[in-house]
């Protein structure tokens, strides 16, 4: 293999494989990657581990400089209480899943042309058609995709709600949660469905030079995985038992079973191994030649054919991609060859990997977060050692120690030494007045309260690192009772801060697991997969308006969000208290829409958030549609007399204002008269005084009260009148 010429596909495929086992090994081995990592397993070890684990050999000599391990070995349950607390604040239910599309603005109609200009009349209307059709056909594919991704989470194998919680409690522990956005099929189905797995922290590769924590300028990831050889075969339609003797594990199945001494034999020798340990490498630099020795038209073929964006699933012991083994390459056409090498879907069209993390610390300048329980290791280790220490003290306190003088014989000494929490032992005559010179017992030294008034400082600086103070359990610190209802509503505020940080996290997150599943069911989900779901017409609707169209349509102009607290855990309490409040002027003002219009929508709605609200079912109180009674012959006239009353009022302001308007232009003709010098005589026949010439006016006496009413408005943006 090593004679090949360094033009061969086999040549090429081969040093591209073993150039990503160095890039996976180099991000192991990051001190970022491995600092994370230390952390994050320690504080595994304190909520899952087994009781005592902290005295483990391994544990002292790391942790306590081989401090010898006491007979009680306790471990703090304080990183249970965390997950306990905070993991049911962070993610109550499944996430409301809404679909926007982007808006569309209505252009001006004077941005067409002249009012009176009929070809600009025609194009305005033309562009309002156009609008509303667009708007209409988004609005149909933005119904389609939101009805699919709330069904989508509910749908897959356990549901998105458990996969997010084993998330969230990685997050909450070690620092991060990981789901893995992907396609499926059931079992002798072909619909193709998404869903979102969670998967290990500890299998997530990086490229060692991404420094920001939402790897915007990460080049690749990898994420390892353990399957069968035969599923593998499978999954990358490979030969059957080529991979069978590349399996580097044994399952707990292949144990169990082949147990005979020739079994054991083969064992040895790895030839009952059935478990291959792979990777799926996403990319954004290419197959991996470009940082590499490689050289030639093969690989200039592959960077001009591939591009920027690659996927490569690789493992040990085999020098091909599993999903381009070079019998395939070799008679595979270009465009087969692009999508073999291509990613299963495009998320890099939305500049996306296909993972979503949960990270509730960032680190500025690292692409690996900070465990909520990292700050808090050094005190959560002295409070194990100080208290497993102390019930040994407290054991010790408690057993029974005495001196015996030789005198007092060897049986009487015996049996003191057998005697258990109480007993009766004879003793000479003319001993028994001497006993307590003969027996003294040994009093233990106290324990000094300053050791617990150590353990409350350390154990509150715990809680106060990682959030679990009093106020978190229901109760006040200290003991003591609120002073009023604004201390008591201050002091929830402010406990409050950090679930709510957390909670918004979680809300960030679910929506990129939305829209990365809203990009999978674009590249992937045909209508005739949803038949069940849409019915014919909606399938139908989906292939026209999604499946068939542009990939830019759904992944770029749809936009996932979460209805507001819809993974919040419900405040019963407080939504029942809110809508009895409102009870008094909301119900009459619906129940006065239905009795007028016949419709019960507004009322129903708000049936249902009482139901709701008081954990009953709504159906058998929901109203029927009715025709509407409409207005009385009472209202019906009063509604006429008000409408006349509102119509001579309206005249009576615009007549108020022309008189108005008169009295200033008399006034101003009067002022200009006194400031004008006198007009040179005329010819003309003298006017008679007595009868002055009446002013002009600027509007016409017979208009009508709306054209009359646009004349004034005209006159006073004039600024003269």
């Amino acid at each position: 293999m090593s004679d090949l010429p360094k033009n061969d596909v086999t040549y090429v495929l081969r040093e591209t494989v073993e150039s990503w086992r160095k890039r996976i090994t180099a991000s192991q081995a990051s001190q970022a990657r491995k600092d994370f990592m230390a952390t994050g397993q320690m504080c595994q070890t304190f909520f899952s581990g087994a009781m005592g684990l902290m005295w483990d050999d391994k544990f002292r000599a790391a942790h306590l400089g081989n401090m010898p391990a006491p007979k009680f070995r306790l471990t703090i349950a304080k990183a249970f209480e965390l997950v306990a607390i905070m993991g049911p604040s962070v993610m109550w239910d499944y996430a409301g899943r809404v679909i926007k599309g982007r808006a569309i603005p209505e252009l001006p109609r004077r941005v067409f042309g002249p009012v009176d200009d009929e070809s600009a009349e025609q194009r305005y209307q033309l562009h309002v058609d156009d609008r509303e059709t667009i708007l209409a056909l988004q609005d149909t594919r933005n119904m389609l995709m939101e009805s699919y991704l709330n069904y989508a989470q509910r749908e897959q194998p356990g549901g998105l709600i458990k996969e997010s919680h084993k998330a969230i409690i990685d997050a909450i522990v070690k620092g991060r949660g990981c789901l893995r956005t992907d396609t499926y099929t059931f079992p002798g189905s072909d619909r193709v469905l998404t869903k979102s797995e969670h998967f290990q922290v500890e299998d997530l590769f990086v490229d060692p030079g991404c420094k920001d924590p939402t790897l915007r300028d990460c080049y690749w990831i990898a994420i390892r995985r353990k399957s069968s050889y035969w599923e593998l075969e499978r999954k990358f339609k490979l030969p059957r038992n080529s991979l069978k003797y590349k399996a580097s594990g044994e399952s707990i199945t292949s144990i169990a079973t082949n147990n005979s001494a020739e079994d054991e034999q083969l064992r040895k020798v790895g030839q009952t191994n059935d478990t291959i340990v792979w990777y799926e490498i996403w990319s954004k630099e290419g197959i991996g030649t470009r940082t590499t020795n490689v050289r030639g038209t093969v690989a200039d073929v592959f960077e001009e054919l591939i591009g920027d964006f690659a996927y490569m699933a690789i493992c040990d012991g085999v020098e091909y991609p599993l999903n381009l083994p070079p019998h395939l390459m070799r008679k595979a056409s270009d465009d087969d060859a692009r999508t073999a090498l291509d990613w299963p879907v495009p998320y890099y069209k939305d500049g996306r990997w296909p993972i979503s993390l949960l990270d509730f610390h960032m680190l500025p300048g690292s692409c690996w977060p900070m465990a909520p329980m990292a700050m808090g290791l050094g005190e959560l280790v002295f409070l194990n050692v100080v208290i497993s220490v102390l019930c040994e003290r407290c054991a010790e306190s408690c057993r029974t120690n005495g001196l015996v003088a030789d005198s007092i014989g060897d049986d009487i000494i015996k049996a003191l030494k057998d005697s258990s929490f109480s007993g009766w032992t004879t003793f000479p005559q003319s001993m028994v007045e001497h006993v307590d010179k003969l027996i003294h017992y040994v009093q233990t030294p106290e324990i000094k309260t300053d050791v617990f008034k150590i353990i409350d400082i350390i154990s509150d600086m715990f809680d106060r690192r990682t959030g679990l103070v009093d106020l978190m359990y229901g109760m006040n610190p200290g003991g003591k009772v609120d002073r009023s209802a604004t201390d008591s509503a201050n002091k929830q505020e402010a406990v409050s801060v950090r679930p709510d940080w957390m909670m918004r996290c979680a809300e960030s997150w679910q929506t990129e697991v939305a829209d990365l599943e809203r990009i999978a069911a674009g590249w992937s989900v045909q209508g005739s997969h949803l038949v069940d779901l849409l019915g014919e017409d909606g399938a139908q609707m989906w292939d026209e308006l999604i499946a068939n169209e542009d990939p830019e349509v759904y992944v770029r102009q749809m936009r996932a969000t979460l209805e507001a607290n819809s993974i919040k855990k419900p405040n019963k309490f407080r939504d029942n208290a809110n809508i009895q409040q409102t009870i008094g002027y909301i119900l009459p003002i619906l129940k006065e829409h239905w009795n007028i219009s016949g419709d019960p929508v507004p009322l129903n709605n708000y049936i249902k958030s009482l139901a709701d609200a008081m954990e009953q079912d709504a159906d058998s109180w929901l109203l029927p549609e009715t025709q509407g009674q409409g207005p009385s012959p009472e209202e019906a006239a009063a509604q006429q007399a008000e409408a006349e009353a509102e119509q001579q009022k309206r005249q009576l302001d615009l007549e108020s204002a022309t008189e108005n308007i008169r009295g200033k232009k008399l006034r101003n003709e009067k002022l200009e008269s006194e400031s004008t010098p006198a007009a040179p005589m005329v010819s003309e026949p003298p006017l008679n005084p007595q009868y002055p010439v009446e002013p002009t006016l600027p509007v016409q006496q017979d208009s009508n009260p709306e054209e009359l009413q646009a004349q004034l408005m005209a006159l006073a943006s004039s600024g003269v009148y």
